[in-house]
Order: structure tokens, then sequence, then C-alpha cells
């Protein structure tokens, strides 16, 4: 369930666009430097070199952007690159060539060519492009100058303006309003300058940017808006950047813990988020299921929800295959960005999951569970549908991405709903989230969350903001929630007492608690959450509601009573191909396990080796080498101490793709007095 949502990698690069701006062609320095500010903390650089290149006979200037930021969201680590090549010709100032890359472990990538009125864009690199007539009034913004803004608020008088521009990120055309805000003048880098204040509205993200433009020779100085500040520096700032926790921008606390989410039937939530991404109105923030009172102004929301679980239960579904003619679902049934629904390997997996069902329903709760069970949680995630796919592994929008693409792969319409979800996290809290809404025919829009294990519905602790939005939440409260049986009985089943107690784990010298609350078992991670637990299994295992990437089992003494917990997690590590060279004493049956396999989290790598005769890995974190001598006929490898087990995964072409870690804690349940 672990989120860092896409969309604010895309508006951070919005602004190291903007950064890079501006400077008119005969005064180019070789190198710029500017740094990034999120939530006030250094984090990170965008660098700008200028060289002049040849291409096709024509002189032009290459503009080359690397960027670099470092977050951490719910204790994982998402380091994120941005590279940027623009191509300018001289005379006239405008781009002929535009290509961005955004990189975590996955890679988001768009390029367009631009040529007599015409853009020639794609989102997938070698991809065919698509042509893009471009209407005479439509700016192309690029990395050296911004006439527009010269001609009508430095040279000229404007207070207010709005442009038609093309949008490298989306491959759309778009709005973008400007105000005058004022003059001021900024020392930066060692050197003063005075600037005009310009104030930029998006009309199709709905973000609102602040812009200080040197007055010269109109370049982007700052910009400041979405929690971000970019400003040019000196260089020396790339040795001080440090890990910013996104946390406090993606998490609002609200200090009451229900642990058993999924039961959540209604919830009012007085709330104030500041949101971007799109433009938001009150009217669309109220559907069936979600009712809004209050005011949107600048995608600022101030009011009160209220939410009420709408359980589908596949009345009336349309068959399956479906065959929707209606022109307004047309956008929802074919692939876009991140969502390659026309995959020939995502096509042949969502038409096995689904083969034989009944009605459209069924087969998109085929879909559904298979995502939620298969696709583990991962900061940073998998991102696109076919990354999250074969790497088996990412956040909520990765889940939803590939959940929306298995859908449209076999004719039903799917698309993204984000916004936040109730959570039990820290005190209890809503926090950024993406879902997946399937359409049903006569039920309309059916919302379903494969991250939250929630195959055929959502609970009422959901609160839909739109399609490609962004959750920043300023203050929220619950006033009053309900559950799915008002009158939950917290009466501890006797089969259910014995689990009940605290649960000692002495390397950190802290209590686990197994309690019993809102009808259900649930552990009490201590300086983390509450989760609800599932009734044992045949295995006598206890598995959170929302995730099977933890578990807890129990051992007894002589007498019979629970005396310990056992806690696993399981930690997915994926392979990288790059890889040191094997030795030829290493057999051939172990030489696809050898090599180095990445935790995303925690950006390090653990190495696979093979010493002795012995299978072992070398855990970076701890600096220590863990053997693995024991090997099991179900395939995992274990130490000698049962603490740490080793699952290696294969893909179709038999490739080992992927480490699975278990690790296991011990507990000892305390005696009461």
């Amino acid at each position: 369930m672990k989120t860092i949502k896409t969309i604010s990698w895309l508006l951070l690069s919005t602004f190291l666009w903007i950064a890079a701006a501006g400077q008119s062609v005969n005064d180019l320095p070789k190198k710029m430097t500017y740094a990034v500010e999120i939530g006030g903390v250094l984090c990170g650089y965008s660098e700008i070199t200028i060289p002049p290149t040849e291409k096709d006979g024509r002189e032009l200037l290459s503009v080359n952007t690397e960027a670099l930021v470092k977050q951490r969201a719910l204790g994982g680590n998402v380091e994120l690159i941005i590279t940027e090549n623009v191509l300018i010709t001289p005379e006239t100032k405008l781009p002929v060539f535009v290509e961005q890359r955004f990189k975590t472990r996955a890679e988001i990538y768009s390029c367009a060519t631009f040529n007599n009125d015409v853009a020639y864009y794609t989102s997938v690199e070698g991809g065919e492009p698509r042509e893009i007539q471009l209407p005479h009034d439509v700016i192309l913004e690029n990395t050296l100058s911004y006439p527009h803004l010269m001609n009508d608020f430095i040279q000229g008088n404007a207070a207010t303006k709005e442009y038609r521009v093309f949008d490298i990120q989306s491959g759309d055309i778009i709005s973008k309003t400007y105000k005058r805000i004022g003059e001021e003048k900024l020392e930066l880098a060692g050197a003063n300058y005075n600037t005009i204040v310009l104030e930029e509205f998006n009309h199709q993200t709905g973000i609102t940017a602040k812009i200080w433009l040197n007055k010269e020779n109109s370049s982007a100085l700052k910009t400041k808006g979405s929690n971000r500040l970019i400003y040019l520096a000196n260089e020396s700032i790339k040795r001080s950047i440090q890990v910013v926790d996104v946390d406090n921008l993606l998490f609002a606390r609200v200090d009451k813990v229900i642990a058993n989410v999924h039961p959540i039937s209604s919830m009012r939530i007085e709330a104030t988020i500041q949101s971007e991404g799109e433009v938001i109105t009150a009217e669309n923030l109220n559907f069936p299921g979600q009712k809004f009172e209050g005011t949107v102004s600048n995608n600022l929301i101030e009011g009160v929800f209220e939410v009420d679980r709408q359980h589908y239960t596949g009345e009336n579904a349309p068959p399956f295959p479906p065959k929707f003619s209606d022109v307004k679902l047309k956008k929802y049934l074919e692939p876009e960005r991140l969502i390659e629904a026309d995959h020939p390997v995502l096509i042949q997996e969502a038409e096995r999951i689904t083969k034989d069902s009944k009605d459209a329903w069924e087969a998109a709760v085929k879909l559904s569970t298979w995502v939620g069970e298969n696709i583990m949680g991962a900061i940073p995630g998998g991102t696109s549908a076919i990354n999250t796919y074969n790497t088996r592994e990412g956040e909520c929008g990765s889940h939803s991405r590939l959940l929306a693409a298995f859908c449209r792969a076999v004719g039903i319409p799917a698309r993204l709903s984000i916004g936040c979800m109730y959570i039990s996290y820290a005190g209890g809290c809503f926090y950024q989230h993406a879902w997946t809404e399937v359409y049903m025919g006569d039920a309309g829009w059916v919302a379903i969350d494969a991250t939250a294990h929630e195959f055929d519905f959502v609970d009422a602790g959901h609160i839909r903001l739109g399609e490609k939005t962004s959750f920043n939440p300023k203050a929220m409260k619950i006033l009053d929630y309900q559950m799915e049986n008002a009158m939950v009985d917290n009466t501890v089943p006797d089969e259910y007492k014995k689990y009940l107690g605290n649960y000692l784990f002495e390397e950190r010298n802290s209590i686990f608690k197994i309690l019993y609350q809102d009808g259900s078992l649930a552990v009490d991670i201590p300086n983390a959450q509450v989760l609800a637990l599932n009734p044992p299994d045949e295995n006598g295992v206890l598995y959170p509601t929302v995730s099977r990437q933890l578990n807890f089992s129990f051992g007894n003494d002589i007498y019979g009573n629970i005396s310990t917990m056992k806690l696993q997690q399981v930690i997915p590590l994926g392979k990288k191909f790059e890889q040191d060279s094997i030795g030829s004493e290493v057999p051939n049956e172990i030489k696809p396990l050898v090599g180095n396999y990445w935790l995303a989290q925690a950006q390090a790598a653990f190495k696979v080796i093979y010493e002795n005769g012995i299978l072992a890995f070398i855990n970076p974190l701890t600096n220590e080498t863990v053997k693995l001598p024991k090997h099991t006929e179900s395939g995992l490898w274990k130490d000698e101490l049962g603490k740490n087990e080793v699952e290696f995964e294969r893909n179709d072409a038999d490739e080992v793709v992927r480490m699975l870690l278990y690790v296991n804690v011990y507990l000892k349940k305390q005696i009461e007095l």
C-alpha cells in the first residue's frame, strides 16, 4: 500500500523545464546549476549545459539537462533522475527536437520533433510517433527564451494573458495563463538581478506557480509551487543535498485508529486539500457514493465529504467479452502513456486470467484479484503497466495502471481514480492513493482497489478527487464513521483469546500487541500502524486484510499455551542483469541464481554468491554474509538459524528475475502478572 505518485515527479519536471528556460541566444553561459528544495529541504539539483551542435547540416544549440532529486516515503527511498535534450535553432529560438526521461526503477519517456507546424510525438522510445497539427497560435516553449513573455510582460505592459502551449509531457495542446504580480530584486549565486514576478496557471493540471524572470533576458531565475522551490545556485550545492521525507506532504493525520478498514461503510470528513494535476470543481467531487459540500478555488478544496460504500454485486453486468459502442468510452479502452493495453504480453495474460468468465464483472474481479495477489508493494514502483507486470511489484499507482491495462486489453473500459484513503498508519491518517474504476454498463463506473485487497469494492475511507490529480492535504478531520455492521460485537471469541497479549521484539526492545478490535484480531505494530488480521488459514498463519507481505504464526510451550509469535516479512528484490562474471566452479543449476538483486526502497544491492559449496547472500544493510546451506523440496533456501529464507522466481523464459527474501523474527509472549 506504499505510494508516491508519478504526478509529483511530473510536476517537479515542469519546474525544472521552466528553470532552464529564458536565456537569450547571444548571452548563454556554458553551464547553469539550479537548486531544488521540497518542503524547505535541499534535496536535488538541475544542471544544464548548452554546447553547439550540428544535425543534418544545420547549426543548432543542444540544451542538455540532468536533474537528481532524492525523496523518501513510508520508509522507502525514491531517487528520481530527469534527463532532457533539446535542439534549438539559434535564428528562430524554436525547438526542433525535445526528448525527456524520468527514471526511478522504471522509466517514463517522451519525445517530440517539430517541423512545418506539425509535432511528431511519442511516449515510447522507438515507437511510432503520433502526428499533431499545430495551430498557428500555439507556443512552442523552449529552454532558451520566452519571447512571448518578454514581449508581453517585460517589454510590454500586460497585466494578464492566456496562451496555448504544446505540452511535451502529454503531447497535448494546453492553456496557460500568466498574471503580473510585481517586481523584485534577487541575489542568487553571488549576483544581483532585477526580476519581474509572474503567476502561471496551467489549465490542464491545475498547477499554480510563481516565476521570477530576469528583466534583461527573460531567464527564469526562481520558481515556486507545489511545496517546491527551484532557484539559480552555485555548483557547490550538489555536495549538500539531502533525502527529503515527503510523508508530511502526502499524509494527513487524524488521530483516529480504525484497524479494519474493509468494513467502513460510511464516513464524514472535514477536509482542506490543495490538489494539482487537473482542474477540479465542486461539481465533479459529487457522484454516487460521494457527496461534497464546500468550495473549490484554484484547486484548494475546503468543505465536508460524505462517503458511502457502493458494493456492486454484478447485477445486469455486461456480457463477456463486452462490446461497447459509446464514443465517450473510447479513450478508456485504448492504450495510453503508462497503460500499455495493447502490449501482447498483457493481452495474453488478461485473456488467460478471464477465460470462461460468465460476464464482464466476473472478469474484472478476476483481474483485480490477480493483481492484488501477485503484485507486491514497493517504492519506487513499476510505474507503467508492463514494467509492473514484469517486476511483479509497485505502489498503488502501479497496481491501478496494470489493472486498467488488463481490463482494456479484454474490452472492459477502465480508468484510474486518484485521491486519498484512510489507513491506521501513524495513529490514523489519510494518504495519497490511487485505485481503479471499471465501467459496468447500466451500473456505470464501479470502483475496485486491488492494492488494498478490495477486489470487488472500495471502502468508504476513499475520497476521489479525479483521474490525473494529486493529494496535498492541509488539514483533515473524521467527523463520523460507520462500520458495515453498526452493532459490532467486540466480545472476543473463545478461539481468539489465546492470541491476545504483548510480544517482545528483543532486538529492538519494542512490544507488538495482538488485540481484538472492530470485530477482528489486529496487530499493533509499534510506531507504525494497527493492522486487522484475517482468520488463521489452514496452516494457522494470520495475514493482514490489506497485504500478504506480512504474516504471523504462533508456537506453543509444552503445556499447549502460546509462547512465541513468528513475524515474517516478505521483501522482493529484482535481479540486475548486469552482473559480475561467474566462476567455472559454480554448478550449472546454481549459476542462474548468482548475481546482484536490487532492493529499491533502500537503494541497495544484495549479492548472491556461491563459495565453498554453499549458496549465500551479502546483506549491504548489515554488512554480513548470510549462508543458505538448506534447500527444501518447495524451493526455499534457508539459513541455519531459520531467520532468513530465500526463494528465486523465474519468468516464462525460465530466467531468474527476482529474489524473495523472507525475514523471520521470533517474539516472546509476555506473561501477565
